[in-house]
């Protein structure tokens, strides 16, 4: 990058230019429908590239979003973060081992879960939604952006790696809600959750709305 400082500079007119869609769908959606709902999917790298959780930035966004979606899926979550350590690892941070790259990483991210050689296992913790929800409720301070974080459930992953239950989603679920979620989205698709998975949800709802 020091040497072809333009990457950066093509990066940025990307975001850019992401913002500038955002803008217009959301006026061109308030002349169809004042009172339809407009919002974005916050992919899941935000999680775990420094450089894309900057360009992020909730306050420029939220003008022009009634919701966000910021991905925050833990099962799934810790398979995906390995494959990105990984792949960063072998190219911009090639210097670096693994697992220092993985600790680098959560300190930058404010996070802390398990080794690189665990995480695919393992998959992230409760903890990691409670951050990443506490994180973003803090970006949109003083806007009206309703924040929902989208929450895993049975989302695929490979064979022997972490595996969704009742209770990881409950306390996934859960975790969102003390963390100041004003709601959440039950992740990627219903014909992929399993009715049993699917109920942990439901009880951390149930659990949330007593508190």
């Amino acid at each position: 990058m020091l040497k072809y400082p333009e990457l950066l500079a093509w990066e940025m007119l990307w975001t850019e230019s992401l913002r500038d869609t955002y803008a217009t769908m959301y006026a061109k959606a308030k002349e169809v429908k004042p009172s339809l709902q407009v919002g974005w999917h916050i992919w899941h790298n935000n999680s775990f590239k420094p450089i894309y959780r900057a360009e992020q930035d909730l306050q420029v966004i939220a003008p022009h979003s009634d919701f966000l979606k910021i991905v925050i899926y833990n099962n799934c979550g810790g398979e995906r973060l390995a494959n990105y350590i990984l792949n960063v690892g072998g190219t911009l941070y090639g210097d670096i081992p693994g697992q220092e790259l993985l600790e680098f990483h959560y300190r930058v991210l404010n996070y802390e879960e398990k080794s690189l050689s665990e995480i695919p296992f393992t998959g992230l913790s409760a903890d990691y939604v409670s951050r990443e929800t506490k994180r973003a409720r803090e970006g949109l301070a003083g806007t009206k952006t309703l924040l929902w974080p989208g929450i895993d459930i049975d989302i695929p992953t490979e064979k022997g790696h972490s595996r969704c239950s009742p209770e990881g989603v409950r306390d996934a679920t859960l975790a969102a809600f003390q963390a100041g979620a004003d709601g959440v989205i039950l992740s990627r698709k219903y014909s992929e959750m399993t009715l049993e998975d699917l109920r942990g949800a439901g009880a951390a709802v149930r659990q949330a709305e007593k508190a």
